[in-house]
Formats: structure tokens, C-alpha cells, sequence
């Protein structure tokens, strides 16, 4: 008898252990789609904050190199004037040592004549 009642039971057990189990699967499954939808909202976000970002440091780069570009430009500028202005000092230093002999020359020249 505890057979029969046994035999009777069980397919009404493994039965509601199946539709359990679907019933888990399911919720599972919805979960997991919550989640990849979650997380595909959240790489939309992320790369549209990337993409701003990108933007922003593209720009940011842009205006670095321009003014890069203006400065060296410059600095070109300032080493050839910086040049122009050596070779310049040379000239007037060699003229003042010209100019200092020359002028020994006449105090010489006038001492002797007077």
C-alpha cells in the first residue's frame, strides 16, 4: 500500500519540482535580460561619455598644438633676432676697442706735439 501511495505521489512531486525549475529558469532568464539591458544602457552612457570626452580632449589637443605651433614659430623668431643682436654687440665691441686705440693714437700724437 505504501507503494502504491509512494508511486501516486511522486509524479505529482517530480511534476511540481519540474514546473519549479522551469519557473526558475524563467525568473532567471528575466533577470538576466534586466541585466544585459541594464548593462546596455550603461556602455551607451559609457560611450557617450566617451565619445564627449573624446571631443573634449580632441579639442583640448587642437588648441595645444596650435599654440605649439605659434610659439615655436616664435622662438624662431626671438633665436634669429637673438643672433642678429650677438653678432651686432661684437661689431660695436670691436668698434670701441677701434675707437679706444684710435684714440690713445691721437693722445700719443698730441702729447708729442705739445
Amino acid at each position: 500500500m505504501w507503494e502504491t501511495l509512494k508511486a501516486a505521489h511522486e509524479p505529482k512531486e517530480a511534476m511540481a519540482k519540474s514546473q519549479a525549475r522551469r519557473k526558475r529558469r524563467k525568473n532567471k532568464k528575466s533577470l538576466n535580460l534586466c541585466f544585459m539591458a541594464r548593462r546596455e544602457d550603461d556602455s551607451r552612457s559609457v560611450s557617450s561619455s566617451n565619445s564627449e570626452n573624446y571631443g573634449q580632449f580632441l579639442q583640448a589637443f587642437q588648441e595645444t598644438h596650435e599654440e605649439a605651433n605659434r610659439l615655436a614659430l616664435l622662438n624662431n623668431q626671438l633665436k634669429e633676432k637673438n643672433s642678429w643682436l650677438e653678432n651686432r654687440v661684437k661689431a660695436l665691441e670691436e668698434d670701441l676697442e677701434n675707437s679706444k686705440t684710435d684714440f690713445e693714437n691721437l693722445e700719443i700724437i698730441y702729447k708729442n706735439s705739445s
